[in-house]
């Protein structure tokens, strides 16, 4: 794109109103001096050009990486999913009179899988959240309900409800509704939380996990551990981001001795043990509702707070009832009742004592 401003007869790019500051209405409105009259004697002289492709390419850049940053998180839904039913289908069977039995877990290869699954998760997460923001990552993690809802359908040999499609119907929409209107933007990259910060989050978090793990060991046990659970991924996921931030600006090293960093890992692992009591302390319908909804809702708040990055405030009359939306849909996902075919039970008979001969 040129811009061109008028030249007076001497060469001077004044000629009255000729000047470049004057012509800027001529440059920036009409773009060209093509098909306009000019005075006997003037000529037409570039001042700047300016290509066409360095005003896009920004934005396309952003656009893209945004794009492949949901692609991530979606199949990062998909895995966490997936791990959500496998761990809960061993975490469930494995509690005696003590508690979780750990060690039980750690022996069935099922809970292995589906840890697996929940780590490479967690590393398309990672890899979505350096590339689109927060408020955009992590309601697309809860659209992962639907992939739960189906594997636990097909496992229990079961067709979904009409509250199944209804909750997967809501979910959808509200989410697309969200992520078209809400229009999430990137903090400022110096916006970051101190070590104050940083430790007040980490406490908070442990804080949680250890009052849940009082609630008790039934379905208040496992709402209580599942809430606290989601508000723990939430703040891990926000120190994340800061991590990825200190990497962008200051490099590895930077951010591998970073407050950041480091507080994440250990609000990581307490969300992680507040997963495996919710998984053990009752059914999914209880822990996974609470999970699911409180961390997008946490992420997002605890991203304008820390982080700066904002979502757009024209159009919250359509992004808000969106949010409430995906969350009524996610509420009746996760409290699907299992109505399938039960298995039988296994029923064993006593051996009769073999009888002497006379």
């Amino acid at each position: 794109m040129a811009l061109f401003a008028p030249e007076g007869p001497g060469g001077d790019p004044g000629g009255g109103a000729a000047r470049a500051e004057g012509s800027g209405r001529d440059a920036a409105g009409n773009g060209s001096t093509q098909g306009r009259s000019r005075q006997p004697g003037q000529t037409v002289r570039v001042v700047d050009t300016l290509p066409l492709s360095a005003l896009t390419a920004p934005a396309l850049a952003r656009a893209l990486g945004s794009g492949v940053g949901v692609a991530a998180a979606v199949a990062a839904s998909v895995l966490f999913a997936l791990g959500s039913v496998m761990q809960h289908a061993v975490a469930s069977g494995g509690v005696t009179h003590r508690g979780l039995d750990l060690r039980r877990l750690v022996r069935s290869r099922t809970w292995l899988v589906g840890q697996g699954a929940t780590v490479v998760g967690t590393g398309l997460q990672i890899l979505a959240l350096g590339l689109a923001p927060i408020a955009l990552v992590q309601p697309v993690l809860a659209a992962g309900l639907v992939v739960a809802l189906g594997i636990r359908a097909v496992r229990d040999h079961r067709v979904p409800s009409a509250s199944d499609l209804l909750g997967a119907a809501c979910t959808f929409a509200g989410l697309a509704v969200f992520l078209i209107t809400a229009r999430p933007v990137r903090g400022a990259p110096d916006r970051l939380p101190g070590p104050t910060t940083v430790l007040v989050a980490v406490l908070v978090a442990v804080l949680l996990v250890v009052l849940a793990l009082r609630a008790g060991r039934d379905k208040r046990g496992a709402l209580a551990c599942g809430s606290a659970a989601g508000i723990d991924i939430a703040i891990a996921t926000v120190l994340i981001a800061a991590a990825l931030k200190i990497f962008e600006r200051h490099g590895f090293r930077h951010a591998l001795t970073s407050s950041a960093l480091w507080g994440a890992v250990i609000v990581a692992v307490a969300a992680e043990l507040a997963c495996q009591q919710a998984f053990s302390r009752g059914e999914l319908a209880w822990s996974l509702p609470p999970l699911s909804v409180l961390d997008p809702l946490v992420a997002v708040a605890a991203a304008r707070l820390l982080l700066g990055e904002r979502l757009e405030p024209g159009h919250a009359a359509l992004w808000l009832p969106a949010a409430g939306l995906a969350a009524v849909g996610v509420v009746l996902l996760a409290r699907s009742r299992q109505t399938g075919r039960q298995p039988r039970p296994t029923v064993v008979r006593a051996r009769r004592p073999a009888q002497r001969a006379p």
